[in-house]
């Protein structure tokens, strides 16, 4: 029971850095112009993490076999005052993650339509093709004149 209760406490407290992470990384992408740099180390952050809450998740449910237990332990009161932390951890996690992802879909409309611009910006403006004549349709009236 004691494994379970410090398995419970780690998850809990890597969930509550995985929350001060995306935070970080919230405040990262509402920013104007995003620091790739520093949101790589967020995001490495973030990755190694993920990975140490995936290897307490995979203990807790091995010591609940062998304990006969299951989340959210209605049979102990505090193992389910653990279990009732980490779900609303997850929670919190999870809507930071949903603002993340609209936040990157912003990001990266705007580079996507600053690309198009770029692509697109000398096209129209040359006034002489490469034989060296205007591209634009002649306006007004024609007159050839020879001496």
């Amino acid at each position: 029971m004691e494994n379970l209760r410090s398995i419970l406490l780690k998850l809990q407290d890597s969930l509550g850095e995985l929350e001060a992470i995306l935070v970080e990384e919230v405040n990262q992408l509402r920013r104007i112009q995003i620091n790739p740099v520093s949101l790589q180390i967020v995001s490495d952050s973030k990755s190694q993490l993920l990975a140490t809450i995936t290897h307490y998740d995979d203990l807790r449910k091995q010591q609940e076999k062998s304990l006969h237990l299951s989340a959210p332990y209605q049979q102990n009161a505090r193992f389910a005052s653990y279990w009732n932390n980490i779900t609303r951890k997850v929670k919190n996690s999870n809507e930071l993650n949903i603002k993340i992802y609209d936040l990157l879909e912003l990001h990266m409309q705007k580079t996507d339509n600053l690309k198009k611009l770029v692509n697109n910006a000398g096209v129209t403006s040359s006034l002489y093709s490469q034989e060296g004549q205007s591209n634009t349709p002649p306006s007004g009236k024609v007159y050839n004149i020879s001496v």
